[in-house]
């Protein structure tokens, strides 16, 4: 991961140039992005007021970090949906619903990847359901 800053107009291009989808597991990284960049705004302004602070500057500084840690997530995930060939929240039920089918029920049968996997799709619903009951729409 590199931490260099990205546009919206940056993200965009390469997720255009790569043929990417901005799906709803993209967007969960991506609303959580906006939300750092809205929080360090907001830093900024008490950062003006008192640049001195060694604790101000330290919390502006996180939040562009994850701030930009978020939005290289969203690049990863979309890249992944991409390769895979189906989306993590869009698709995800089709893939837990194949693998119940694939192992009769006994998901303890199942790869490491497929874990993973159905794993990293309950994270990500877990969070998109805690965005929209926390208003933390994009």
């Amino acid at each position: 991961m590199t931490s260099e800053y990205m546009s919206n107009k940056d993200f965009k291009d390469i997720m255009a140039d790569n043929g990417w989808k901005t799906s709803r597991a993209v967007t969960v990284y991506l609303v959580k992005a906006s939300h750092c960049f809205k929080q360090r705004e907001l830093m900024a302004n008490s950062l003006e007021a008192h640049p001195r602070n060694r604790v101000l500057r330290a919390e502006y500084k996180r939040l562009d970090e994850k701030r930009v840690e978020y939005v290289w997530s969203a690049l990863d995930t979309a890249e992944a949906e991409f390769l895979q060939g189906w989306r993590y929240l869009e698709d995800g039920s089709d893939f837990v619903n194949a693998m119940l089918v694939k192992y009769k029920g006994d998901l303890t049968k199942c790869t490491q990847l497929e874990k993973t996997k159905s794993e990293y799709i309950e994270l990500l619903e877990r969070e998109r359901r805690f965005q929209i009951n926390n208003g933390l729409r994009g």
